[in-house]
């Protein structure tokens, strides 16, 4: 019995282009909290997973890890954006008692916090680009884009992603391989002192 010419001729054609393998995402609410991340992110930016739950957070990392510092090539101009994020959240949620226990903390901890807070600047976090150097790969550019949750506008994704074929591209892809999961499961690790 003969095939149909569309079995034929379709097990011939090549498929369809792949689309792009994610990028690092990260979930969070209006307090830059974490709610969730892809392996990526975490490998990107610190294991969110693995710090305390309040300490899960994206303006915390930024404003207080160390290795923000080190990570962020704009790191200035990167915290005075999420401080004028935090301002537009306060405007939103001025009864939110963690998001004042936030940005208490940052009165006390970060001494140019006043500072930006007073300039009353307010900004969402919408898109841009962040120059980075991470440990393990380097320098790298990533574009980043936040989407609001249709069912809970407090909530977002944040995607990054690098040019295709640019050195920041091949970093990302390198830094993706590195800490796949391994077969237990558990990635490996991003610390260039681990590796």
């Amino acid at each position: 019995m003969a095939r149909s010419g569309l079995a034929r001729h379709g097990s011939a054609r090549p498929g369809p282009a792949r689309p792009p393998k994610p990028g690092p995402a990260v979930a969070v609410n209006h307090r830059r909290d974490v709610l969730a991340a892809n392996h990526l992110a975490r490998a990107l930016f610190t294991d969110f997973d693995a710090l305390p739950h309040r300490e899960r957070n994206l303006a915390r990392f930024v404003l207080l890890d160390p290795a923000a510092r080190e990570l962020y090539r704009d790191g200035e101009e990167v915290a005075q954006i999420f401080v004028a994020n935090l301002r537009l959240a306060a405007g939103s949620h001025p009864e939110d008692r963690r998001l004042n226990e936030l940005i208490g903390e940052f009165c006390v901890k970060v001494p140019e916090f006043s500072t930006w807070w007073d300039s009353h600047r307010v900004q969402q976090c919408a898109h841009g680009d962040q120059r980075l150097h991470h440990p393990v790969v380097g320098d790298l550019t990533l574009h980043h884009e936040s989407l609001a949750l249709p069912a809970d506008p407090d909530q977002e994704i944040c995607l990054y992603s690098a040019e295709p074929g640019t050195a920041s591209a091949e970093a990302l892809r390198l830094l993706a391989s590195w800490t796949a999961p391994t077969e237990t499961g558990r990635p490996l690790p991003t610390d260039a002192r681990q590796l």
